[in-house]
């Protein structure tokens, strides 16, 4: 079974080659989506990041940003959503809102400035926090037990 992020929330088997290259919807329908998802994520992330910078604190808010976006990314795959809202919002949104590759340029910085604890606790917090928030995430949008066993065989 296919996992990680491109598997979230395919509730129905996929027709044979459908996610080789692109998905049903076919691939302009589909790139169109991931647009109109990233752009709100993307002019979210670069507004969070000014304040921040104003305020000094730029690693703790793109901390926030991860889990956050974690948190979002997790219900999305809690609740089994379509996959347009995937492309919308999980590839889209919650990709272009999130940043792994500032997270790591932050991270070296610190490295190179001698502040290693900083830098340690800086990884340990954002892969802690984020995985947590995604589990939650994931948990908080799951049926509640008797609804999932009330749910018909296959259903």
């Amino acid at each position: 079974e296919e996992v990680g992020y491109s598997s979230i929330g395919r509730s129905q088997p996929q027709p044979p080659g459908a996610g080789a290259s692109f998905g049903p919807m076919g691939l302009p329908t589909e790139a169109a989506l991931v647009g109109a998802g990233a752009v709100p994520g993307a002019i979210l992330r670069f507004g969070v990041s000014e304040i921040a910078k104003q305020h000094n604190v730029g690693p703790a808010a793109i901390l926030a940003l991860n889990v956050v976006g974690s948190f979002a990314l997790g219900s999305l795959a809690g609740n089994g959503a379509a996959r347009r809202a995937n492309l919308l919002l999980g590839v889209g949104f919650c990709g272009a809102f999130t940043t792994f590759s500032t997270f790591s340029v932050d991270t070296l910085t610190m490295l190179q400035r001698g502040q290693n604890s900083r830098a340690a606790a800086y990884v340990l917090c954002s892969n802690l926090l984020s995985i947590g928030a995604a589990a939650a995430g994931h948990r908080l949008t799951l049926p509640p037990p008797i609804l999932r066993a009330l749910r018909p065989p296959g259903g």
